[in-house]
């Protein structure tokens, strides 16, 4: 094998590949080892996929050269979008010497933006979250950073840190995303979920801090209460974006593979105890990025949307082509050295209530606009009042707060359905 060497001897031997050119064509067998490492990593998440496959059949676990270090191949480093290279230089002169506030900094992907921002020299960088645990796990491992221990459904508590904070620009990733669970307590999700983002933004704006709000693309044409509830909270965004002034600009991603609460820790669990992994539909497919592509997505909305000219527009990250989950749970078995469906067998559950076969990145009623940077989207919508949204949000939060589950859900979904038009209509690029 070309650019091939073998560590240690007999049994123990272990084949360390650097590249094989037609890897469906390879048989590892004959190698009789039960790890394979690869001195480089795969060219693109289809070499990848292949050499794990075929690694697969062999019943052998890939394991990768990083820093002078072995690691085992993750599923980010097969499946994920392309995000491309983020303008470094413009995220920079962006951040740097800005005071910076992140909500729910103690999450997935709070985190790992806290940890990003941390290198881009703010003038302070803030941690909010309402969980203690993880603000103090991610306080510790920045300790040049502000903790804040406060939850953004309290009014009171965001103007009051806030004021004492003073960001001048706000990552608002606080939320509740599990969709069943949301779709169980759609009260709980309204004051998360739109209750929250108002908070933050009236907030933000009372201190002069520009604001990018993390939504999901679940919020295009929702099925579900979190996605109607995150849309909500995109088209509130919006109408405050098109008044001019300070910014409030949406960010779509898709599923992020390894975030709590996602399928990937799900399948891992699963597989631990011998499956069967376990899957709602063979049909459904789903957007899926890399929680470091999640983090520079945000930085790219920062440095693109708060500054282009472009006005109540959602940004979203070119994602690719959807993949079936059912595909992903089979990658999720192949690298444990496993056979699919031989090994260990994938079930089906049926959809969940609030969950759609596909997702989309663009609405019906949405369009396209220019792009404002490379594999970034900016999608425009009919202009809604802002007036009107802040009435239906009253609204909802005072029904959610009496916890009238049904009513909420209803009107919900009628308000993102239908509502005013903004009073004076602008053109978005206007």
């Amino acid at each position: 094998m070309s650019g091939a060497a073998i560590l240690g001897k007999g049994d123990s031997a272990l084949p360390v590949c650097a590249r094989a050119g037609r890897w469906d064509e390879f048989d590892f067998t004959p190698l009789n080892s039960r790890l394979l490492i690869l001195a480089a990593p795969p060219g693109d998440g289809a070499e990848g996929r292949a050499i794990v496959e075929r690694a697969a059949e062999a019943r052998m676990k890939v394991l990768l050269i990083e820093n002078g270090q072995t690691r085992p191949m993750r599923l980010e480093d097969m499946i994920g979008c392309r995000l491309g290279a983020i303008d470094e230089a413009r995220i920079r002169n962006v951040i740097a010497g800005k005071r910076v506030l992140i909500t729910g900094a103690g999450g997935s992907i709070g985190s790992e933006l806290a940890r990003r921002l941390a290198t881009l020299s703010p003038a302070r960088l803030t941690l909010l979250d309402s969980s203690e645990y993880n603000l103090f796990r991610i306080s510790q491992e920045l300790p040049s950073s502000v903790p804040v221990l406060a939850d953004i459904r309290d009014q009171h508590a965001m103007r009051r840190w806030f004021k004492r904070e003073r960001p001048e620009m706000v990552f608002h990733a606080a939320a509740l995303k599990q969709v069943p669970l949301v779709e169980m307590f759609p009260s709980e999700g309204v004051l998360t979920n739109v209750g929250g983002v108002r908070n933050v933004a009236e907030a933000a704006h009372g201190v002069g801090a520009d604001l990018v709000f993390v939504s999901t693309d679940k919020a295009v044409d929702p099925s579900g209460v979190m996605g109607a509830s995150k849309r909500l909270g995109e088209l509130y965004c919006q109408a405050l974006d098109r008044r001019g002034g300070l910014r409030a600009v949406p960010l779509r991603l898709g599923n992020v593979l390894g975030s709590t609460g996602s399928v990937i820790p799900t399948f891992e669990a699963q597989l631990a105890g011998g499956g069967p992994l376990t899957i709602t539909d063979p049909e459904v497919t789903r957007f899926f990025l890399s929680i470091p592509q999640a983090a520079d997505a945000l930085l790219q909305a920062a440095a693109v949307g708060l500054t282009a000219p472009v006005r109540g527009a959602a940004l979203v990250i070119e994602m690719g082509e959807a993949l079936p989950v059912v595909e992903l749970a089979r990658e999720v078995i192949r690298l444990e050295g496993l056979r699919p469906d031989v090994d260990v067998s994938v079930v089906f559950t049926g959809l969940r209530p609030g969950e759609k076969l596909h997702e989309a990145l663009i609405g019906a009623e949405e369009w396209r606009e220019a792009d404002p940077a490379p594999n970034v989207i900016a999608v425009g919508s009919p202009p809604r009042a802002l007036a009107e949204l802040c009435e239906t949000m009253d609204r909802l939060l005072m029904l959610a707060r009496e916890g009238a589950d049904n009513v909420v859900a209803r009107e919900l979904f009628d308000a993102i359905a239908g509502a005013a038009p903004a009073e004076e209509p602008r053109a978005l690029a206007g």
